[in-house]
């Protein structure tokens, strides 16, 4: 039994991977619909924007950073695509708008923690908090809608039966993966996640890291938003906050990247945001309390939390013998 707990904690994704084929096992035991193919292709529509969020938040953590304000971003791109196709702007130049807009906010995240010092939790918070009442302000908290159907289909239509939001999050992780494994710039990030006195002793540039991760991070968020207006063919103000911000990174955080920095995979990323929508989708099957979701999520955080401590206690202790 110990040898089991051993290799689960040294392998998160393993034990991850355990949660997710248990409880479809128990949606399954409850409802025969669980592994129906619709409620296969649900799951993964419902993990679909999560993960594409996560993708993003997770090179900013392995970085050493950390974003809050992707929730409040995430609306920004929404509703500022939303505003701009109900001027009348054409739905791809909107597009362009909504996620130049993010980015310039991401722009200044960047700047406050490069140059002014700020914490990267106390700018990115402050920007969440901010960009979100700038939304809620600009549209007196009225959705916008009444789109047009070649803009919605970007995230409504199926190819072979699977959702292209399903295929976007894919994209996008094949992406982000490819970029934190198999360039320079995800060596960068790794190193200076791990160790930022090395990293820059090497010659890697804070100011420019922080730009570009920051500055990713917050355009995926407002493509997020684009895709979720797109979905549901509206533009909704109190879309995103907290509890898309906390989730993704709660994701993140239980998909084995290390609070601290240096380390994650988009592998982990993945089944983060899958584990979040089994939760969900066998709490619905099982006619259980969605509250219990949040009681799931603490206790998992907490647990990926501790793990990832006490690995790296472990790591420090096997260097300084």
């Amino acid at each position: 039994m110990r040898n089991v707990v051993r290799r689960i904690a040294a392998a998160p994704q393993l034990g991850l991977i355990l949660i997710i084929v248990l409880l479809i096992l128990v949606a399954q035991a409850a409802n025969p619909q669980a592994l129906a193919p619709a409620n296969i292709v649900e799951i993964l529509r419902s993990s679909a924007l999560y993960f594409i969020g996560a993708s993003a938040a997770t090179l900013v953590l392995v970085g050493g950073g950390l974003d809050l304000s992707i929730g409040s971003l995430f609306a920004v791109g929404g509703v500022t695509v939303g505003i701009s196709m109900n001027a009348g702007v054409p739905w791809p130049l909107a597009i362009i708008v909504a996620l130049a807009v993010c980015a310039l906010l991401g722009l200044v995240n960047a700047s406050l923690i490069t140059w002014v010092g700020v914490p990267p939790f106390i700018a990115t918070l402050g920007m969440l908090f901010a960009a979100s009442g700038v939304v809620v302000v600009s549209t007196g908290g009225i959705p916008r809608f009444g789109f047009p159907s070649a803009f919605t289909d970007l995230a409504q239509l199926n190819l072979f039966g699977i959702p292209l939001l399903v295929y976007y999050a894919v994209a996008v992780g094949i992406a982000a993966h490819v970029v934190l494994q198999h360039t320079v710039f995800g060596y960068n990030i790794r190193a200076f996640g791990g160790n930022a006195t090395a990293a820059r002793a090497n010659g890697i540039r804070a100011s420019r890291m922080n730009i570009s991760l920051y500055v990713i991070s917050a355009v995926v968020a407002g493509l997020c938003g684009v895709l979720l207006a797109s979905r549901v063919a509206t533009a909704d103000p109190g879309a995103g906050g907290t509890g898309f911000a906390f989730q993704v990174l709660a994701a993140v955080i239980i998909g084995g990247t290390s609070l601290f920095g240096g380390v994650g995979t988009i592998t982990g990323t993945a089944l983060g945001a899958l584990l979040f929508a089994v939760i969900n989708n066998t709490l619905a099957l099982t006619n259980t309390n969605p509250q219990w979701q949040n009681v799931a999520t603490g206790v998992i955080l907490v647990t990926a939390v501790a793990v990832d401590h006490l690995r790296r206690k472990r790591r420090f202790a096997v260097r300084s013998t």
